[in-house]
């Protein structure tokens, strides 16, 4: 019996994609220590720190007091607080507010529109500007005692007051 010699080339070189799956795993794991450091830069507390008052409505229509309005943390829209506390504006509503003094300082831009009355005693102004609808915040300090007087200057019959002791 004769049998055939075995050939003596090399069998045929297969492709080398070694190096492929090396970059596709660090890849990889770039994406997931990315995610984990986002993750964890980003997991801190967002609640702002201070006393909170609210601005509220009831969803798009907010055209009277009984539809939209501002609420300390007892429900009132006039509050007594500490001098140095910082009171951060929460507005939880669907609508547009702002709580903006309308004191002598001028945020009114010329008269107590919306205010039931005016501040005379030249206490720093405020404005949180226009805050958008779904739990956007705006803090403000109060460092000077006296009584504040706010409204909204998209919902003028939205008002209140804060003293400051």
């Amino acid at each position: 019996m004769e049998t055939t010699p075995k050939s003596m080339e090399a069998p045929a070189a297969k492709p080398k994609n070694k190096n492929l799956i090396l970059i596709g795993i660090v890849i990889i794991v770039l994406i997931v220590v990315g995610a984990g450091v986002y993750a964890y830069v980003n997991s801190g507390s967002t609640t702002p720190q201070g006393t909170k008052f609210t601005m509220w409505d009831v969803g798009a229509v907010c055209s009277n007091a009984t539809q939209c309005g501002f609420k300390d943390p007892s429900g009132n829209a006039n509050s007594t607080i500490t001098s140095g506390t910082v009171v951060y504006w929460a507005n939880t509503g669907k609508a547009s507010h702002s709580a903006t003094s309308c004191d002598s300082a001028g945020v009114a831009s010329g008269g107590t529109i919306g205010c039931p009355v005016p501040n005379a005693s030249n206490l720093p102004g405020f404005d949180t500007g226009v805050v958008p609808g779904g739990s956007n915040t705006k803090s403000i300090t109060f460092n000077a005692a006296g009584t504040y007087y706010y409204f909204c200057t998209v919902h003028a019959f939205m008002h209140g007051k804060i003293v400051v002791a």
